[in-house]
């Protein structure tokens, strides 16, 4: 195993130290996923929700995604942990759709490391069948720090995927220098606005115009939008303005663990009337 930063002896032996636990992670169950709910945002009405993969470590207690999903791909951890993420949160919306709402959409996070994996289409279709969810029941999200080019190959399989009906989402559009080429270059269905453009809406000028541009170009381009971390009733005011087609944030709802997602959806009402009101 070879890392490559400049890391002190002590840093070092903890990135060691969780290396050799996120192996033992899944086995031992101390990875689990939570569900942000996403919301329509003119009407209030539950859309889906995002899987967000979170890791209680025994010892150090919640280990960062910013900082473990990194070490798994260093590591080679990302394909089993990545289609187990997968198979989990299928499962999930199946039960979902099932027990609440039959619509329910799933969007899950990849890496594009597993993109490079020939074998993860098939997989992927595998779990489907498995789980007996449809293909336009779940979307793969994938970000700009993948640094897709336009010969890469990963495109030829977020293709494969985009013509099975599976739906392929941009995440944190905005962020990287290649926002306009990916949004030309792969077969995208949506886009999210990511969460540092949403924080200036009503306090920053130049942050308030360049999100009601993105929305707006998005539209002509035919591309769902959801603006994430919406956390004032200014940002959500202003999305619903906007014609912003999604919104998730803490405003509106945390990330929920499974257990809580029953509470969640008796609640459901309540939030549609007391959350998504028109100035």
């Amino acid at each position: 195993m070879e890392f490559t930063s400049l890391l002190t002896s002590e840093d070092l032996e903890h990135k060691l130290r969780l290396a050799n636990d996120l192996q033992e992670a899944v086995r031992l169950e101390q990875l689990t996923l939570h569900y942000q709910p996403q919301f329509e945002t003119v009407s209030g009405n539950v859309r889906g929700f995002e899987a967000l993969l979170r890791w209680h470590h025994p010892l150090f207690g919640p280990i960062s995604p910013t900082e473990f999903i990194p070490l798994a791909e260093e590591i080679g951890l990302i394909y089993s942990i990545g289609d187990w993420v997968i198979q989990t949160a299928c499962q999930k919306n199946k039960q979902i759709q099932e027990k609440y709402m039959p619509t329910s959409v799933m969007s899950v996070n990849i890496s594009g490391l597993q993109l490079q994996d020939s074998l993860f289409f098939d997989r992927v279709c595998g779990i489907l069948q498995k789980t007996a969810l449809s293909p336009q029941s779940l979307e793969l999200e994938l970000t700009e720090r993948d640094r897709i080019s336009l010969k890469d190959r990963r495109i030829d399989t977020l293709k494969k995927f985009a013509n099975h009906g599976i739906k392929i989402v941009l995440d944190d559009f905005g962020t990287e220098y290649s926002s306009l080429e990916y949004i030309t270059t792969l077969p995208l269905s949506t886009i999210k606005v990511d969460r540092s453009f949403v924080a200036h809406i009503a306090n920053h000028y130049e942050g308030t115009v360049l999100v009601e541009w993105i929305i707006s170009l998005a539209r002509k381009l035919g591309l769902t939008v959801v603006a994430e971390g919406i956390e004032t009733f200014e940002q959500l005011h202003s999305l619903q303005k906007w014609k912003c087609d999604f919104v998730q944030g803490f405003l509106i709802s945390k990330p929920l663990h499974e257990s809580e997602l029953p509470l969640f959806f008796r609640k459901v009402e309540w939030k549609q009337e007391n959350k998504f009101l028109h100035t």
